[in-house]
């Protein structure tokens, strides 16, 4: 219809149908414009006044009543090439505009955090593209990671936790709680960086049903307990370093 295609170059729903019913008459009264397309006067008025304003249609001042008056269908190229006018001069002040912005005073300091969901086609090619990123995060920090594990991430990740711990564990401590005294214990006692993992059974943790853990500015939760598996990643400063003194609170009294 052709009221959509005036709707998607800028135009609204009454102004479409008065422009439409101007189109139509050429030169017709306001009135007489309310009455055709069932919008009240006064609105029609106001319509009118956008429409001239936009230099679609016109108003006949020659004569005692005020008729509207059509410019006719070109009208609507000259709208369209001044909207495009405005908007390159728009987006040429844009970067000045940004950078007087960025120039202004903050009132408040937060960080805005970044948040990614991984679900479980992913997830295994992720934990180890991202494992530099979180091992540089915990040096920066206090060198230790910090939080809670699910005895079954292992179970299904076990070659992740190799990769990061060859990779990363002559410089990181690992301080996790878990729901269940878990079978990586004796797994882990054949590993080589084994001395760089202290792992407590947290009897009160039985129904946790997924791993969060504190990685530096990073906190991860990963589901493992059931299918599909899926990870969120948080990076956010303050709340890592809110969940991290959380951990540690909880890991002295353990």
């Amino acid at each position: 219809m052709i009221a959509d295609k005036l709707k998607e170059i800028g135009l609204t729903e009454k102004e479409s149908s008065v422009y439409l019913c101007v189109l139509e008459y050429q030169k017709i009264l306001p009135a007489k414009v309310s009455k055709l397309t069932g919008i009240n006067r006064p609105t029609v008025y106001s319509v009118a006044k956008e429409l001239i304003k936009k230099g679609l249609i016109a108003e006949d001042q020659a004569s005692k009543s005020k008729y509207l008056v059509s410019l006719g269908a070109k009208s609507l190229e000259t709208f369209v090439n001044t909207k495009e006018l405005n908007l390159r001069k728009l987006k040429q002040e844009v970067p000045e505009i940004i950078s007087e912005l960025n120039k202004l005073p903050k009132k408040g300091k937060y960080s805005i955090p970044k948040i990614r969901f991984v679900e479980e086609d992913g997830l295994k090619d992720f934990l180890i593209n991202q494992s530099h990123s979180w091992a540089k995060s915990v040096l920066n920090s206090d060198n230790t990671w910090w939080g809670f594990q699910d005895h079954t991430l292992l179970e299904h990740y076990q070659n992740w936790a190799d990769h990061f711990w060859n990779s990363f564990s002559k410089d990181i401590t690992l301080n996790l709680l878990t729901n269940e005294k878990p079978i990586e214990t004796e797994v882990m006692s054949e590993k080589s960086y084994k001395y760089q993992r202290n792992i407590k059974y947290w009897k009160d943790s039985s129904d946790f049903t997924a791993t969060h853990v504190v990685a530096g500015d990073y906190i991860l939760m990963i589901m493992t307990k059931e299918h599909p598996h899926y990870l969120i990643e948080i990076h956010d400063r303050i709340m890592a370093d809110n969940l991290r003194k959380l951990f540690k609170a909880i890991w002295r009294i353990v």
